[in-house]
């Protein structure tokens, strides 16, 4: 593997890993050089066939791409479905909207002229519907997961453009069967398994593993949950990975060439910068129970 981060030419954020065919495409936000906050505008495509080689596809959409949203490019995700590509983006703080294409790297369009979620419209979909996820079970069937501080899901349609449910709480428990700890706005979620922000699904031999970040503290980190059903309830296990020098942790975990990887990203790359980040890659392991050995990053190259 190539030396982390797996770019290093700008700042990128919130990876979404997703294979398809025989390469990896990495899906990210972009922190701006000068970024004094998360003032992001538009999202980045690398892929590779290796994972020793990038290659940069770009800016494969931006906000400008959606006529109804305004600021904030956050952390996106990706999926192959129906024959065609769809990206879920979170605008504004307050909505997802849906691009669509018939490449990996696109072009993209607005799907559907509108957003998929809306604060103003939807309040079931709490204080900040950001950070979507969305899992392809092996039915077909699609969840869009998502939420800061309250972690939501909801049913797609087999079109992905249209919800097929009510929008739900995602049920996390703690080993003893008791809900996860779960802050209010203005305050930090409980380490170290309350929930933060940042959901990520995937499916390994039967069992849902529901990443996510336990929130912003000092030794905050990505954790995960595991259940039986995509819709929960998901029981905590630990840490998918130790912290990392980044004041927020957003991830996601893939299987490639035979082997399992986490995808995040830290602040090393800036020296320490929390709106500068850049994203990294490290193999991911299990035990013999399924449960994730926690992996230990490797250290980031900084800037001179």
């Amino acid at each position: 593997m190539a030396t982390n981060p797996i770019v290093s030419h700008l700042f990128t954020a919130d990876p979404a890993a997703r294979v398809f065919g025989d390469r990896l495409y990495v899906y990210t936000s972009h922190d701006e050089k000068d970024a004094t906050y998360f003032d992001m505008f538009d999202w980045r495509l690398f892929s590779t066939a290796d994972l020793a080689t990038w290659q940069d596809h770009g800016s494969v959409f931006g906000l400008t791409g959606f006529a109804w949203a305004e600021k904030w490019a956050w952390a996106p995700d990706a999926v192959h479905a129906n024959g065609r590509y769809y990206l879920f983006l979170p605008t504004d703080r307050a909505r997802i909207g849906v691009a669509v294409g018939d490449s990996p790297t696109g072009p993209f369009r607005d799907a559907i002229g509108r957003p998929l979620l809306d604060k103003a419209l939807m309040p079931e979909v709490g204080p900040e519907p950001i950070d979507p996820a969305v899992l392809l079970d092996d039915d077909g069937t699609a969840y869009l997961y998502f939420g800061c501080r309250f972690p939501k899901f909801v049913k797609l349609a087999p079109s992905l453009t249209e919800l097929a449910g009510p929008v739900q709480d995602v049920a996390l428990l703690d080993p003893q069967g008791n809900p996860v700890p779960v802050a209010a706005p203005e305050k930090q979620p409980a380490l170290p398994m309350g929930y933060g922000e940042a959901p990520f699904l995937f499916k390994r031999e039967g069992r849902y593993y529901f990443v996510y970040s336990n929130g912003w503290a000092k030794e905050s980190t990505l954790v995960y949950a595991i259940g039986d059903s995509p819709t929960g309830p998901f029981t905590y296990q630990g840490e998918v990975m130790k912290h990392v020098p980044c004041v927020t942790h957003h991830g996601s975990v893939v299987a490639f060439r035979g082997k399992w990887y986490v995808v995040y990203h830290t602040s090393e790359l800036s020296g320490g910068n929390m709106f500068r980040r850049a994203v990294c890659i490290d193999e991911l392991t299990f035990d013999s129970s399924g449960r994730i050995i926690p992996v230990i990053a490797t250290p980031s190259a900084r800037t001179p």
